[in-house]
């Protein structure tokens, strides 16, 4: 079921609202990294309108579970994203004379349909950024060992350092350059 408020219900008093994000846009969004630890997110918000502006303010927040990208180990974090967004009438983003509006440039105010405000790949899009690229199971992992594997937080290795493979470069190390007077 999509998150989602009928305009016509909304009022200029701030209205507080729970909810739920079901989390299986995680699958095909971040699954190659994520996975959600729940099969909906909590929302809680705050709506409320002036003429045909709605703003709505809020936070979203969940467990999402990754294998850390140092030592391979499942880990889990919380992500918690705050926001607070515009969504204007019909037509007002784009008023077509060539010139920049506020609304345009603004990357917290979006178009509402007239009839509702989806709110669904808002929130998406907020937890998706909040997610850390690289994530690790903490920043003093240690990582594994490249030659066997080992898990150097669970234990070290005997294995010894390989010798650096020699750059093409290595010659240029060995070149010596004049100093010329600068005339």
């Amino acid at each position: 079921m999509s998150l989602q408020f009928k305009i016509a219900d909304l009022t200029p008093a701030p209205q507080h609202h729970t909810a739920m994000l079901a989390t299986a846009w995680c699958a095909e969004r971040a699954g190659d990294v994520y996975t959600a630890c729940a099969a909906e997110l909590p929302v809680a918000l705050k709506v409320s309108k002036a003429a045909e502006v709605i703003e709505i303010s809020g936070m979203a927040s969940g467990r999402f579970g990754f294998a850390c990208s140092r030592c391979a180990e499942p880990a889990e974090l919380t992500v918690r994203a705050e926001f607070e967004h515009r969504f204007v009438g019909p037509g007002q983003l784009d008023a077509g004379d060539g010139e920049v509006d506020a609304f345009d440039a603004d990357p917290d105010v979006s178009e509402h349909d007239g009839v509702h405000v989806l709110l669904d790949d808002l929130l998406i899009e907020l937890l998706l950024i909040e997610l850390p690229a690289v994530p690790l199971c903490s920043e003093q992992c240690l990582g594994l060992c490249t030659q066997c594997g080992t898990n150097f937080n669970q234990q070290r290795c005997t294995c010894q350092p390989k010798a650096d493979r020699v750059s093409p470069w290595a010659s240029l190390a060995s070149i010596t350059v004049a100093d010329k007077p600068v005339a």
